[in-house]
């Protein structure tokens, strides 16, 4: 009887040792796999983060567009026009009077007979409002212009030797500053920057507004002449030709 209770008393103490083991394992086990869970999800939220893309500046998370690129460096007629008139404006109230010139007549009386091959170039005067037809320094001819508005980049004629350019013509008409005129001949960026007559209307008429300011600055950078200048430039100015702009 003795013996079986020690037995009973001895198997209950083993048991409670091995339910300890046990639950320290379990336990150990548990907290082991939580541990490992939350590394797990730790590493894989710095992923998730880079692939957001939250690094990365606004700015450079992709390159502009081709459209809008092309807007920012489009430059609009009219808002060139509208410059041309205000500094206009601001050129007619601080001129004196000038004599208005015949657009309808030559500058300078009858024109030089040019020898072939003679190495003519022209010269022109910004702050004369003149252009020189010259052989070497000797003037042949002189003409009353009109230059561009200086004070804008959108009515500015540029300074600087250049040369005459194949692009000439016989009239042209741009729409969007509701002016053309006759007799042309490119000497800046293929058809941009002209000699030609007076402006006109679409209808081929004289801007008198414009034409009378022939001797002072009023283009959008062209250099206006008379009507017969610009004919006789058209004809007998040949591709090539040096053209030296200055003050």
């Amino acid at each position: 009887m003795h013996w079986a209770s020690f037995r009973l008393a001895t198997a209950v103490v083993l048991c409670g040792w091995l339910l300890a083991a046990c639950g320290t394992s379990v336990s150990s086990d548990t907290a082991e796999r939580n541990n490992t869970s939350n590394q797990a999800a730790s590493t894989n939220a710095a992923p998730e983060h880079a692939l957001g893309g939250q690094n990365v500046p606004a700015h450079q998370s992709s390159p502009p567009s081709e459209a809008s690129v092309s807007a920012k460096n489009h430059k609009d007629p009219a808002a060139t026009l509208g410059s041309h008139s205000l500094a206009t404006a601001q050129l007619d109230s601080h001129s004196t009077a000038t004599p208005t010139v015949n657009w309808n007549e030559p500058s300078d009386g009858p024109y030089p007979k040019l020898q072939p091959g003679e190495p003519v170039w022209i010269d022109v005067s910004i702050s004369q409002q003149r252009m020189y037809i010259k052989s070497g320094q000797k003037t042949l001819y002189t003409m009353i212009i009109s230059s561009g508005v200086d004070g804008s980049k959108a009515t500015y004629t540029p300074r600087g030797t250049f040369y005459v350019q194949p692009e000439r013509g016989t009239w042209f008409y741009t729409p969007r500053f509701h002016e053309g005129a006759k007799y042309w001949v490119s000497w800046l960026n293929h058809g941009q920057y002209l000699f030609h007559s007076v402006p006109m209307d679409k209808g081929g008429h004289v801007i008198v507004k414009d034409a009378e300011k022939l001797g002072q600055e009023d283009s959008h950078g062209c250099i206006h002449l008379t009507i017969p200048d610009a004919k006789w430039v058209y004809e007998h100015i040949p591709t090539g030709t040096k053209v030296v702009i200055h003050d």
